[in-house]
């Protein structure tokens, strides 16, 4: 016992600081979309609770506030929340809300373990969580001030306390899944998948009691657990449906880019896509491919508990796979079922050991062989995945180049002087101007000259839905016409090209870190010749 604990506290430790590292990345800079819808309103809760916001449910931005004020209050400031990050830069509260992410994606590993070890054992357990603690698109998303880690905490206990509905079945396991279950809805929408294995789960315990289905759907434990959902979730995010209006706005604005997309033709979706790229770029090819092994494993040979996970798991995956709206980072939602099923795998190995040496060395005592055997297989198929933690890192680490063409462009070019950009419209791949007009559209160079505009801005290579660059005829012009200022281009020449989730604005890699040097896009300045 002793030692499955400090095991444990080891692979916790180690996935916090996977976690922790590289958090203030790009900062004062705001670098990774998405954050920005929480932590403005979390900082605007000064005012009233309404988040006036409902594409996202809202209690992560609560949590977010809470953090944000406890520590006012701890640091004895007398200034208001807004007064402190109006003098200080909002950069603070980005910070902040990482390290909220960063400290729930930590404290998955240890529920993971829980999740699992009743049910499965520890090996099973043990397995599961070292996965967790090393799983790229795991520690990837832990860093960010948005919903993925938090929900994905919240789904592991939910699972957890599903599995004790099946193991043991009284009834405060199931108000438990329920209330967990409504935690991770009120901060992201998908897990409601999870109700789907809540439910299979009651049929199941049920079953095991020697009851029929119809006496299933008269017994009160399920519909309780459905209450507790219900119930947790509205005191959660209630203005989710105290304003039901804005609910609508935000579900209807939702509503055409996963029916229609957004029109990026870089991305994708569909079951091939998922199986094809975002298994294999989230977690690597040597990892995916375990995965997707385990869960054939597991549905041929079921044991207590499967098709709840299972149920769970196609709910989830046909919700990723069927929107035409979809990100990388959804895989989260299932992920704690892909690694139980992991650990399962790693069990059943560990048990497996024995069995065969027993028929070639009928006289062997393996003793504590099969756990070190097992230990070391498991190692193996996850070493990949700590060096590419190790890159992320890294990378996360260097300066962006838009950090780096802001700091140039504060040197060398006056305050009143306009800039224009291709592609000027799409804010994702520019560095964020301080105290500046906005970028201007790039015209022709007889226009630009009459306007009194001489500096061209281009941003290109890397995602070029979001960083278009020139088009071919201002880059003809722009070669006889301009003289290039600045460059900074992240790509390592003769490396494998870095694979990026193309649907998502984020400019580190998920795969090939090592082929650039540094966050951002390729970007050049130009100024324009006098005639």
């Amino acid at each position: 016992m002793k030692l499955r604990l400090g095991l444990l506290l080891l692979l916790t430790l180690a996935g916090g600081w996977l976690r922790f590292q590289s958090l203030d990345f790009g900062l004062p800079g705001l670098y990774r979309p998405d954050e920005e819808y929480l932590v403005s309103r979390a900082v605007a809760f000064e005012k009233d609770l309404n988040p006036n916001f409902a594409v996202y449910p809202a209690l992560q931005m609560y949590a977010q506030a809470a953090l944000l004020h406890t520590r006012l209050w701890w640091e004895n400031d007398p200034r208001t929340l807004s007064q402190k990050l109006a003098e200080e830069g909002i950069a603070a509260a980005h910070l902040s809300g990482r390290e909220l992410s960063a400290g729930l994606g930590t404290l998955t590993v240890p529920a993971i373990y829980w999740a699992t070890s009743l049910t499965y054992g520890p090996v099973a357990a043990l397995a599961s969580a070292a996965a967790m603690a090393v799983s790229t698109i795991h520690v990837r998303e832990s860093k960010y001030a948005t919903t993925d880690a938090a929900a994905t905490f919240w789904l592991t206990l939910a699972i957890g306390a599903m599995l004790r509905i099946l193991s043991d079945g009284r009834l405060r396991y199931s108000l438990l899944a329920g209330g967990l279950t409504g935690l991770a809805i009120a901060t992201k929408y998908p897990s409601g998948a999870l109700l789907a294995g809540i439910a299979v789960a009651h049929v199941g315990a049920r079953w095991r009691e020697g009851r029929s289905l119809w006496r299933t759907f008269r017994d009160i434990r399920p519909w309780l657990a459905l209450y507790m959902t219900c119930l947790v979730t509205f005191l959660a995010t209630p203005y989710t449906f105290i304003d039901w209006q804005e609910t609508v706005r935000g579900f209807e604005y939702q509503r055409g880019f996963v029916t229609n997309g957004v029109g990026n033709p870089y991305s994708n979706w569909g079951w091939a896509w998922f199986l094809t790229q975002v298994m294999p770029d989230s977690f690597g090819p040597e990892l995916a491919s375990v995965l997707l092994v385990a869960v054939v494993w597991v549905m041929f040979r079921p044991r207590l508990g499967t098709w709840s996970l299972l149920a769970f798991l196609a709910v989830a995956l046909l919700g990723i796979t069927q929107s035409r709206y979809t990100f990388y980072r959804y895989v989260m939602v299932p992920l704690p079922v892909l690694l139980v099923f992991f650990g399962l795998l790693a069990s059943d190995i560990r048990d497996g050991i024995p069995r065969v040496t027993a028929r070639i060395l009928p006289r062997w005592r393996p003793g504590p062989l099969p756990s070190i055997a097992t230990g070391m297989i498991v190692v193996l198929m996850l070493a990949p995945c700590i060096i590419r933690d190790y890159k992320l890192n890294r990378l996360l680490g260097r300066r962006d180049s838009r950090a780096m063409a802001l700091a140039w462009i504060e040197e060398n070019i006056d305050r009143s002087e306009a800039i224009a950009a291709t592609d000027h419209g799409t804010p994702y791949g520019k560095p964020q101007l301080r105290g500046r007009a906005r970028l201007r559209a790039v015209g022709s160079p007889e226009q630009m000259r009459r306007d009194g505009i001489r500096w061209i801005l281009s941003d290109s290579d890397i995602l070029p839905f979001y960083s278009k660059g020139p088009t071919p005829d201002q880059a003809s012009w722009l070669d006889n016409e301009a003289i290039l200022r600045f460059e900074v281009d992240p790509r390592k020449p003769d490396t494998p090209t870095p694979i990026f989730d193309q649907a998502d604005a984020f400019y580190v890699p998920l795969r090939h870190g090592s082929s650039i040097k540094r966050p951002g896009p390729r970007i050049r300045i130009w100024e324009l010749s006098v005639k």
